[in-house]
């Protein structure tokens, strides 16, 4: 099986093959659509907020985290 990749736009349910590909016109395909994923905008991705933690009395025990 031989596969191509293109990017296109459906309009009223028609789908425009690149003029490269019109040897395929008339031929049997099997059609898979994908939609592309949203890109995420970086400057939100890599906000984060900082915080702060009150650890002068806090005991850690190893033993207990590993139960856990």
């Amino acid at each position: 099986m031989n596969a191509i990749e293109f990017d296109a736009q459906i309009c009223d349910g028609v789908l425009k093959v690149p003029s490269q590909y019109r040897t395929w016109l008339g031929k049997n395909v099997r059609v898979i659509l994908l939609e592309p994923e949203e890109q995420i905008n970086t400057q939100q991705a890599l906000k984060f907020s900082a915080i702060t933690l009150q650890t002068k009395n806090y005991r850690f025990n190893r033993e207990q985290a590993n139960e856990r």
